[in-house]
């Protein structure tokens, strides 16, 4: 294949892997903004257990997860994604191991027995996923442009004192950085061809990476090459970066940053372990590097710091080149060489598979001292691996990438989608089981409602039925209760007929009061029954306050409801000032009823005369004729005094009659006038009305709230639910757009 053909299929595959990498972002953002905003994206909490893998859905029933520490485990390789994918879609045990790029590290140290994941809640893990979202559209975006820059850059990185920077000046054939024996590069020094500054060999101090502009001189500091260890070596922070213009003496068939093929950028590094504060600088650099040259002591293997950045790394790179340097100062060296490899085989697989192209044991020095058949064999593969197959280089780093982070996508979607199936049944199931005491509670709400109305009015009738009954009878009987007043004769007859009065008054009182205690039997007796009906109320609501309403609305047997509520009768048997004694009250002038008594007298005198009426007829009649005319008028007139002087006595003597009679019929009148029947048969049935209609308000307030408690948690449930069937389509659609989206960049081969 010539130049000018792999160069389009490069450029094709580019582009192909560029558009991709923008619909993973594009997919990554749309997670995002879903996380923050729709649903909460589910993370699997569940571990291996005993070899067998359990679901998140073990927390629910409360089941203990093993503290089994997990292996440790590589990314997904190009290779494994052909593999995994087809099951991607398939039911599954779901465990964050099978996570690489999306996984969320919440280890407390480095010990796995301190997982905290499990005590966090929901919402504090959606926030670190989506925290891990935003690092994960970040690299992205940097391997977008990574994509787009022809050029490569070289990472040369490794532990403290592994002899990064003689290894640079070794493949440059020149002292360019500083060495010692001592810990000595503080800053990322980049050296690049001097022809990418018009040919002119330049140092530059850069403050700050992302202003920096070599045709702008307000953007960096020239430095001399005197003064550059100086720089290298004791720089506070003053410069984030050297960029290094030189020249290298060495053909283009030699050289590696003047190859003619590539503009190449070689950057040497800060130790890893020099601070907390360069090694995660370090961290982040390495995504914007193509090609990464770990350079490894041959005296001190890999540390810890060491082993976490080739994992990190190898969630995109999944050949690293491995220099191990100073092997010369090794005296047992296969011995050497078998340990570091068997580190490499689970750090890295794929580079320990291709580790004679990948990972060679060197001494930088006798490069620089004379040469090595070893170190010229390393050079060798290092220009092969960077500009011959630049498809493994360059495009295989983002494609794998890429294929881990859409996997995680699809797993954490198959997940998700798999939890919204199951909360879309539990929630039915609450529904469904919830169904029956809902209907229940809106039967007994209706009939304890229609029950309170009925205890409400048939108390109301009841009372308006029995005072309207009560006083109409009273009314009817005032004589009766004022012939218990004893009569003194005519000389007391004024006071006679005050006591008359007064006894009436206290009569209609007492029996007024009757009505009164009557309506508070029957307003206690209805309380007792709504009480009832809230005692049943409150065994359907074990949550239901104790409290209830106050007796307070209910009149005691002890109070006076006439003395405060009736006006009329008040005056009555206060003041006397609405009824008041008449002459009329003594005397009965209606002649109807003593002309009906005196014809019932003479008619008994007649049936008791009739015989000596009947005998001495003729005798009367022949004494009348016998005298005289004058006579028989004196007789006449003698007779009429008579009965006069009778009729006089019997008024006399029936007095106190007439009066009970007189002021009784005048208050009756009154009373009739005056409405008192119906007045206080209203009066006392708004008073039971009123007495009564917070009991039933508050068992009818009581039996709403639960109804629209109940309502509102059914309300919530279908909400939820919702939410769930959105969720379930969303993570579905998703799952398959990842899936359509990881077969097109596994298509991106990288033909390695």
């Amino acid at each position: 294949m010539n130049a000018d053909l792999q160069e389009r299929l490069f450029a094709e595959k580019c582009h192909r892997l560029h558009t991709y990498l923008v619909g993973t972002r594009s997919l990554l953002r749309d997670i995002a903004e879903y996380n923050r905003t729709k649903w909460p994206v589910h993370y699997p909490l569940a571990r291996a257990v005993g070899g067998l893998k359990r679901s998140s859905s073990a927390l629910a029933s409360g089941a203990s997860l093993s503290d089994t520490p997990s292996a440790m485990r590589r990314a997904i390789t190009s290779d494994d994604i052909d593999s995994s994918s087809s099951s991607m879609s398939e039911t599954r045990l779901l465990d964050t191991s099978d996570l690489s790029v999306l996984k969320l590290d919440l280890r407390l140290s480095y010990h796995a027995d301190s997982d905290v994941m499990g005590s966090l809640e929901e919402s504090s893990i959606a926030r670190l996923l989506d925290e891990r979202l935003v690092q994960c559209e970040g690299h992205i975006d940097k391997l977008i442009a990574r994509v787009a820059d022809r050029s490569s850059k070289i990472l040369v990185t490794g532990d403290l004192n592994a002899g990064k920077s003689t290894l640079v000046n070794a493949l440059v054939r020149r002292d360019i950085l500083p060495y010692d024996q001592q810990p000595c590069t503080m800053l990322f020094c980049e050296v690049l061809d001097a022809s990418l500054n018009d040919g002119i060999e330049e140092i530059h101090a850069v403050p700050s990476t992302t202003t920096y502009s070599r045709s702008d001189p307000s953007t960096f500091v020239r430095i001399s090459a005197e003064h550059l260890e100086d720089v290298v070596m004791e720089n506070e922070e003053q410069f984030q970066q050297l960029k290094i213009y030189t020249r290298e003496h060495l053909s283009a068939q030699e050289s590696l940053l003047h190859n003619g093929v590539v503009d190449v950028a070689l950057i040497d590094s800060p130790g890893l372990n020099r601070d907390s504060l360069k090694t995660t600088q370090l961290f982040a650099r390495q995504e914007e590097i193509d090609v990464v040259v770990f350079v490894v002591n041959a005296e001190n293997h890999f540390t810890l710091s060491g082993q976490d950045f080739l994992l990190t790394a190898g969630n995109e790179k999944a050949h690293i080149f491995i220099v191990v340097n100073r092997f010369d100062a090794i005296r047992r060296r296969d011995r050497c060489q078998r340990m570091i490899l068997d580190q490499i085989r689970d750090l890295s697989p794929l580079t320990y598979a291709e580790r004679d192209d990948l990972v060679h044991f060197v001494s930088a020095h006798e490069q620089l001292d004379g040469g090595s058949a070893d170190f010229a064999r390393m050079e060798q593969c290092l220009r092969s691996f960077t500009l011959e197959q630049r498809f493994k280089s360059k495009l295989a780093p983002a494609q794998r990438y890429a294929s881990n982070v859409l996997h995680d996508v699809g797993f954490l979607a198959a997940e998700n989608v798999a939890m919204a199936t199951q909360r879309i049944q539990d929630i039915n199931a609450i529904l469904r089981d919830g169904m029956p005491r809902y209907e229940a509670l809106l039967t007994q709400r209706s009939d304890a409602t229609s029950r309170a109305e009925s205890i409400l009015d048939s108390s109301c009738v009841e009372v308006r039925r029995h005072t309207t009954a009560h006083l109409t009878t009273t009314q009817m009987h005032l004589q009766d209760a004022a012939e218990k007043v004893a009569y003194g004769g005519l000389l007391s007859l004024w006071s006679y007929a005050e006591n008359v009065l007064l006894a009436l008054v206290r009569h209609l009182e007492h029996e007024v009061a009757e009505c009164d205690r009557f309506a508070c039997f029957s307003i206690r007796h209805a309380r007792t029954e709504l009480a009832s009906l809230e005692d049943q109320r409150r065994c359907l609501d074990p949550q239901a306050s104790t409290a209830t309403i106050t007796d307070d609305t209910v009149p005691g047997d002890d109070s006076s409801v006439t003395a405060s509520q009736i006006a009329s009768i008040g005056s009555i048997s206060n003041a006397l000032d609405t009824v008041q004694l008449e002459l009329s009250d003594f005397v009965d002038l209606d002649f109807g009823r003593n002309w009906a008594t005196l014809t019932s007298l003479s008619a008994s005198l007649g049936l008791m005369a009739s015989r000596s009426v009947a005998a001495n007829a003729l005798t009367l009649v022949r004494f009348t004729s016998s005298l005289g005319t004058t006579t028989a008028r004196r007789l006449v007139a003698a007779t009429a005094v008579v009965i006069g002087a009778g009729s006089l006595f019997y008024i006399a003597s029936d007095m106190d009659a007439t009066v009970r009679r007189k002021i009784s019929e005048r208050v009756a009148l009154m009373l009739d006038e005056e409405g008192f029947v119906g007045h206080h048969a209203e009066r006392l049935t708004m008073e039971t009305m009123r007495s009564i209609r917070p009991f039933v308000w508050h068992l009818q307030h009581n039996f709403q709230r639960m109804v629209e408690a109940e309502e509102h948690k059914r309300a919530d449930h279908l909400r939820r639910r919702r939410a769930a069937q959105d969720s379930q389509i969303y993570f579905d659609e998703l799952r398959a757009k990842a899936q359509e989206l990881a077969d097109a960049v596994r298509a991106v081969s990288a033909d390695i």
